[in-house]
This record gives structure tokens, sequence and C-alpha cells, in this order.
């Protein structure tokens, strides 16, 4: 059998799962600084679950794992993380409103794999049901703004408004049931050609007046779009809502690392007003590192009871941060303390259980290593601290430490090699 991982799917070794478990660290802690609270779901989901909001031919649908149980139940492997909050919000339908709520784990997708996008990835979520006011979409990206910048991320947030868009496309004379799928075809404007944006809405019977219509709506500002408002009541609502969202982006001071961009689309088909996405400022990666926006009507149609379910959310790619940080990041060790004992084998499971018991991370040598090659996999693993164990230390009491970064040799009693690993 040969020996290998399925495509698009990766082994973290120790050195990478420190950074990825450093980053969730500072996403659970600002999500909880937020008011977000934890919930877990589970990766396999009934197929009608992942697929009822759309058409049979959306592009996520063919990217969707499916398979079966024994009872021959059709499921799928979960392709991100907002359905199933929406299932946990229609589950329980006791919630006390608004309720915000965060998630980190793995979903799938079967689609294409390329640097900072893999088919088996963590996604990191945060999102609220029951605020309908664009308050909460500032605070949102205010929180993305300062949660990157905690990483070491500087970012760009580009920012639109799906009613706006779908008003532009009414305006240009195209019929309504096409709206979505030409919103997804305006989501590749700049990703590829003009002639090919046009021949895809040519293949929508779409009349080349309109096409050209449409696509010159798209390299206008807000005042453009404002002096247009009262041609159709989704543009208004989309311009109002960008407005508004303005003055709380002003009022935060981050309106300058904000850029409205009307041909931002996100793709998928549940949005239903202002969309976002945050770029990386030093353009390690090209594409997207985050993003989310507003869907209103996606639990609203989950809870079907005659009430406005009005929801907003954002995800931060676990795997771009990681392809980012990756090379930034100094190579770090989790052991605070690297023990070589010498014909000394049980002062030193007492000392270092006298050490972990202060929180202190001890690795024990128990294989009888030389004292050079210890040092030399201290050096190799970037272990800080390395001690080593004879009869004398433990009859003097006196303990001998050398610092490997600082290439220095300590020496302290028992109290006083405690006092100085917990400053580490």
């Amino acid at each position: 059998m040969k020996l290998l991982n399925v495509k698009g799917t990766t082994d973290f070794m120790p050195e990478d799962m420190i950074i990825r478990n450093k980053i969730t660290s500072i996403l659970r802690h600002n999500f909880e600084k937020y008011g977000y609270l934890p919930v877990e779901t589970p990766i396999i989901n009934y197929y009608d679950l992942l697929s009822y909001k759309y058409s049979d031919d959306a592009e996520i649908l063919s990217e969707i794992y499916k398979l079966s149980d024994q009872a021959e139940r059709n499921l799928g492997l979960r392709y991100d993380l907002t359905v199933p909050f929406c299932k946990v919000v229609g589950l329980n339908r006791n919630l006390t409103l608004p309720f915000r709520r965060y998630e980190i784990g793995k979903v799938f997708r079967n689609g294409p794999v390329k640097l900072g996008r893999t088919r088996e990835f963590y996604q990191c979520d945060v999102d609220v049901v029951g605020i309908d006011n664009r308050f909460i979409e500032a605070e949102q990206i205010m929180m993305a703004i300062n949660t990157y910048k905690e990483l070491g991320i500087d970012i760009h947030v580009r920012y639109n408004n799906r009613k706006l868009m779908s008003g532009l496309i009414l305006y240009s004379n195209i019929k309504e049931d096409l709206i979505d799928r030409v919103i997804g075809v305006i989501d590749k404007f700049e990703k590829v050609s003009k002639e090919d944006l046009i021949l895809m809405l040519e293949d929508l019977n779409i009349e080349k007046e309109n096409i050209n219509k449409l696509l010159s709506l798209f390299d206008k500002d807000l005042n453009y779009y404002k002096s247009i408002e009262n041609e159709n009541e989704l543009i208004r609502e989309g311009v109002e809502e960008l407005l508004e969202l303005n003055e709380y982006l002003s009022s935060a001071n981050i309106l300058d690392d904000c850029l409205f961009t009307p041909t931002l689309a996100r793709g998928l088909s549940i949005y239903t007003g202002i969309v976002f996405e945050f770029y990386d400022k030093l353009n390690r990666l090209s594409c997207a590192i985050g993003a989310g926006g507003r869907y209103n009507k996606i639990i609203t149609n989950f809870m079907d009871n005659n009430m406005e379910y009005p929801a907003c959310g954002l995800s931060f790619g676990l795997e771009p941060i990681f392809v980012i940080l990756k090379n930034e990041l100094k190579k770090e060790s989790l052991i605070d303390v690297y023990m070589v004992p010498l014909n000394t084998n049980k002062e030193t499971l007492l000392l270092a259980n006298t050490l972990r018991n202060k929180n202190i991370n001890v690795l024990i040598e128990m294989n009888k290593k030389k004292v050079g090659k210890c040092f030399e996999y201290a050096e190799r693993e970037n272990i800080k601290n390395v001690m080593i164990i004879g009869e004398d230390e433990i009859k003097s009491g006196i303990y001998k430490i050398k610092n490997m970064q600082e290439k220095y040799e300590y020496s302290f009693n028992k109290e006083d090699l405690l006092n100085y690993l917990t400053r580490e």
C-alpha cells in the first residue's frame, strides 16, 4: 500500500500545530471578548439540510462530500459552519435573542486546491441572530481588524451590499429570476476578463444592451448609486445600509482600512445585505483570508413560524492565516525545561512533578542519551532550558540550569528554580 494523504488534506507536525493552536487561542480570546459563546456541531449532517437552500446547479452542491450510513440515509460532510448554526437555532426555539455564538471546527469541500485552500480545513466562525442593523456589521468588522492585528496581520476590508447589487441588476432590465445567477457571474469580476464576463452573461440569454448597461454600473462610487436610488427599492435600501455602515466605520476610526467594492458579491446566495471580505495588506496571499455578511432569510426559513430571524456573521480562515504566519513566527517549543537524569531517575521524577504542579512543562530524558546529545536535541527542538541532574545536585539541593538561548548556566536552590521558571 502506498502511503499518501488524500489530495487537499495535510498532516500537521508539532511545529505547525503550535502555530495553529496559537492562532485559534487568539481567535477564541477575541471572540469571547466581544460576547460570543462557544458551541460545537456535528460534522455529519443530512444532505437535505446542507442542500435545501440551493438549486440543483449551485456550485457549492458539487463540492459537498456525500455519504450514507448503514440505514442508507443520504448524508454529507458540512461545508461550512453557517448552516449548522441555523440548525442549532431551529432546534433550540427557546434561545434568548440576540444569540451570539462562535465555533471552530473542520469543514470539507471537494473543490479546487491551491495555496491557502484545502479540501479539509478549519473554519473559525462568529454569528449573531436577532440583530438587524448596521451596528453589528460595524462591530464585526472592527473585531476582525483588531483580531487580525493581534495575530500580526494588518488587513484591509472590502465591503458591498447584495441589495444594491440586486437592484442594479434589475435596473439593467434583467429578469428577477436571474439575479442569483448574475451575481454569481459578477462575483468573478476581478478574476476573469470582461470578454469572459460577457460570454457568461450571454449564456444566461441576457441581451447585449442590458449586459453593457450592467457592466457599466460597476465602476461607480457610492455617491452615484445614491443619485439613482429612486430607480428601485433594492438600490435605495442598499445605499441606505451602506451609508449607515460608513457612519459607524468612520466613528470607529477604521473607515480608512475599508474599501467600498461594488463588484463584491460573496458567492453563496444566502447573503441578503452587507457583505465583506478581509485581505492581507502585504499581499502575502491574494485570496481573502476571511469574509462574512448579512443573511436574514436562512434562519427565518428554518423556523417557519411567521417571525423574522435576522443574522450576521463572519468566518476567519485558519488555513490562509497559517500560511501567512508559518513563515513569520519563530519556531517555538512547548517545553519549559528538559531534565536529563544521571542515575537519578526517581529523584528527577519527583522534582519534575513539583514543577508540573506549578504549570511548568517538563520533558524528562528517558533513553540515557549522552549529555552532549541532549544539548544538541534541545538546540534542535528550540527548548530553552536544560537541567542535568546528578547525585551532587540531589545531595546539595542546588540545581544547574543551562539557558540555551543565552548560552549561560545558572545555579538555583529549589525555591529560586521555581521562581526562575515561572517567570519565563
